[in-house]
């Protein structure tokens, strides 16, 4: 009998993050995990979040466990509104809402934009979370290259002239200006006014992705303000953002701030998903930002990642072929390293993997066909000691790959 359960389009186009898959590998023993962009697991705020618990009266706790607003907790709210504030946001006629995390934050945004058939432009290469989303809504994808200071403006606009003359203009324009996952590399000051000058030129919003924005460890803040806080931002760009890199993963809490009109839409987008965020969750983040404690965990944790790229620059210049070379991040948590021609990283992850090795290859994060001369590795979550490791064993596995071995 003919199975009953016939899958929708969106569902058969759906794919399995590598990512995802990678996290299987990573919680075996002895596997030095240069995969999945994981914070330091030994180095969360776990006495600031205990001690957050412990103050709090009957009725913070009836509120952390009841059912809450779609929008979010309205203290966290307007602590969020206050931050970016902070971060040289204009908040006139600017609306928040918490996300179970900024997966969530990408899809719902996505949800409220993309019919299927739509176009939008991405990076080369990009975040695979919002590839997954966009792909799960059918949209087509223009890929616009990266240069060493970010998305390579000329080919962004000679793609918007081409959708111009096509009459169809994309929906969007996604970036991770700070850090980009999986490149490391940041979008200088003068790009982002050039980008931002562009979507108001022709008319089409950027989606700024900003998780890794204030784990930076050379330069000041001011060399990773946001497209949103820029001049004409307010109405042109939609800022996600999230507690994943700032607090916890587990938390599951991010938030996007854009136009009223688009908040509003995203909400009841996200009624129909989950109803609302975790209260438990927001209320923690609420006091944890009341608090201050962000400010603390923050600081010490730029040092810890800057020690830790500091040791994966000195390994790969050490260990690698010469043929090979990498991003240099100045913050964040991932380099993205490209292959000599001989090598392609699927090979190669077959090869690490027999040396205990994990890392994520280049084709995910790419068009299709393209990515297997790259692969992306994050120090986050490794000691010092296995970076070095791990980067020394990742070099034999080259070795192996480009011997035909």
């Amino acid at each position: 009998m003919e199975n009953t359960f016939r899958l929708s389009d969106n569902a058969l186009g759906m794919q399995a993050s590598e990512i995802r898959e990678l996290m299987k590998l990573a919680s075996k023993p002895g596997i030095i995990a240069f995969g999945g962009g994981s914070p330091d697991g030994l180095r969360f705020p776990f006495a600031e979040v205990a001690d957050i618990e412990k103050d709090w009266s009957e009725a913070k706790k009836r509120a952390a466990f009841q059912y809450g607003a779609t929008n979010g907790y309205p203290p966290l709210l307007e602590h969020l509104r206050k931050r970016m504030e902070a971060y040289g946001i204009d908040m006139t006629d600017q609306s928040i809402i918490t996300t179970t995390g900024a997966q969530q934050g990408i899809y719902l945004m996505a949800k409220a934009l993309i019919n299927p058939g739509d176009t939008i432009i991405v990076e080369s290469p990009t975040f695979i979370g919002a590839l997954a989303s966009f792909k799960s809504l059918r949209a087509n994808f223009e890929w616009a290259p990266l240069d060493s200071d970010g998305i390579s403006i000329d080919a962004t606009e000679t793609i918007l002239k081409r959708l111009a003359k096509e009459n169809r203009l994309p929906k969007f324009i996604y970036t991770i200006p700070n850090f980009q996952n999986p490149s490391g590399i940041t979008l200088s000051q003068a790009k982002r006014k050039a980008l931002l000058e562009l979507a108001i030129k022709y008319n089409v919003p950027i989606l700024e992705d900003d998780p890794y924005g204030e784990l930076y460890f050379e330069g000041t803040a001011a060399d990773y303000k946001s497209i949103k806080s820029l001049p004409g931002a307010k109405d042109m760009v939609i800022y996600l953002n999230t507690f994943s890199k700032i607090l916890s993963p587990g938390m599951r809490l991010g938030w996007i701030t854009g136009p009223s009109k688009i908040i509003g839409q995203i909400e009841i987008a996200k009624q129909s998903v989950d109803a609302c965020t975790s209260s438990y969750t927001q209320v923690i983040a609420s006091d944890y930002l009341e608090k201050g404690y962000v400010n603390g965990y923050v600081d010490k944790m730029r040092e810890v990642y800057h020690s830790k790229c500091s040791m994966m620059m000195l390994a790969l210049e050490k260990y690698m072929p010469k043929e090979v070379s990498w991003s240099k991040p100045t913050g964040g948590f991932f380099v993205w390293i490209t292959l000599p021609k001989n090598i392609g990283s699927k090979a190669l992850f077959t090869a690490a993997l027999k040396r205990n090795v994990a890392f994520v290859t280049g084709s995910p994060f790419t068009e299709e066909g393209k990515g297997d001369g790259y692969a992306r590795i994050a120090f986050s979550n490794c000691s010092l000691e296995d970076i070095e490791k791990g980067v020394k064993l990742l070099g034999e596995a080259m070795q192996e790959v480009a011997a035909g071995k």
